[in-house]
């Protein structure tokens, strides 16, 4: 499960977790600028399941991933400045997408995110 999904899985993970940090910190209650940075990043973990890899685009869900914590820092810092707690949740955002990047992905065709090998040549001796 980890081989096939775990690009997605490490988006569901950040996305837990910026939902708890905005659900349990400071005064334990969602501010609009954290409802904005939980449906951003929702949508990172959706993002990434829903895009295929191909062979030409083996990065695509990274690609997902990167697009849409650029679009939580935009966010955060125009709605509502960066303070300590923000910091924390950009933080997140960055630990996702290197979760996605560095995570295993197989997707429906059959193209993983590792590039294919190629077949050892032999050597005349």
């Amino acid at each position: 499960m980890i081989r096939k999904y775990g690009k997605a899985l490490a988006a569901v993970v950040g996305a837990a977790l910026t939902v708890a940090y905005g659900a349990l910190s400071g005064d334990q209650h969602i501010a609009p600028e954290e409802g904005v940075q939980i449906a951003i990043a929702t949508a990172t973990a959706v993002g990434v399941y829903l895009v295929p890899l191909t062979p030409q685009y083996r990065w695509a869900k990274t690609a997902v991933a990167v697009i849409l914590s650029v679009l939580q820092v935009l966010a955060t810092v125009i709605l509502g400045g960066l303070d300590a707690h923000e910091w924390i949740a950009l933080l997140l955002a960055g630990l996702t997408v290197a979760g996605v990047g560095a995570a295993p992905a197989v997707s429906n065709n059959g193209t993983s995110n590792q590039a294919p090998r190629s077949a050892p040549t032999s050597q005349p001796a």
